[in-house]
């Protein structure tokens, strides 16, 4: 069965107040099957709301985590993220360019985190990262923005030891609000398999400007000794 584009579907889900929308709502609307899908022979893996306090500033925000495939591409993941504007559902963003992505975090400074990573022995990242409003400029833009994640890895050569690189993706956290947009990653050395990476680790910590992440600091962790 080729993708389905359930738009006349979507279109008909009405919830009048967005604070009434409890856990069971939203499996029974969005865990029915794929919405706004690219893939082939879709099927739901999760799907929820999030943000459903009827005081938040953010919007209310639902999502559904996908699995399928395609002749290009082989077996692939994906997720469509919706909001809820004027009583109704509403297609917000998606993606197609992974193997599989994790259900989306919001954090009380209003980042909405979507892990994923590609198939192979990369595991590249496939992340989405939003955020809601702009508190880096003047004017206070309301609204959902996509930040880049990928800008930064053309500057991390400058923050690590030298001979020291990153060949596979890295794992982000928006777990603690204090500590903002965090990375973890191996560091391999020019000689090291790409299985074993034996230059130590790096904790990156980022800031949010012009709508992309930028490096604020390195952590660099050595790696053990024998015996340690």
């Amino acid at each position: 069965m080729g993708p389905r584009r359930a738009t006349l579907l979507l279109a008909a889900l009405v919830i009048g107040r967005a604070g009434s929308v409890s856990a069971q709502d939203a499996f029974d609307i969005f865990g029915a099957q794929c919405l706004e899908t690219e893939l082939h022979d879709c099927r739901v893996l999760s799907a929820g709301v999030i943000n459903s306090d009827e005081g938040a500033a953010e919007p209310l925000l639902a999502w559904q985590t996908q699995a399928g495939f395609t002749p290009e591409a082989g077996v692939l993941g994906g997720f469509v993220l919706f909001t809820h504007e004027s009583g109704a559902w509403r297609p917000f963003d998606a993606g197609f360019d992974g193997y599989r992505f994790s259900p989306p975090q919001l954090n009380e400074m209003g980042l909405l985190h979507i892990a994923g990573y590609t198939g192979g022995t990369g595991a590249y990242n496939a992340d989405r990262l939003y955020q809601w409003g702009d508190l880096g400029h003047a004017v206070y833009r309301e609204g959902w923005r996509r930040i880049d994640m990928e800008a930064w890895l053309d500057t991390l050569g400058a923050f690590l030891p030298a001979g020291l690189e990153v060949w596979k993706g890295v794992q982000y956290s928006i777990d603690r609000w204090s500590d903002g947009v965090v990375a973890r990653t191996p560091l391999w050395r020019p000689d090291d398999a790409n299985c074993c990476a034996t230059g130590g680790s790096a904790l990156i910590t980022f800031t949010i400007a012009d709508d992309r992440l930028v490096i604020a600091r390195v952590t660099y962790i050595p790696p053990e000794k024998p015996g340690d």
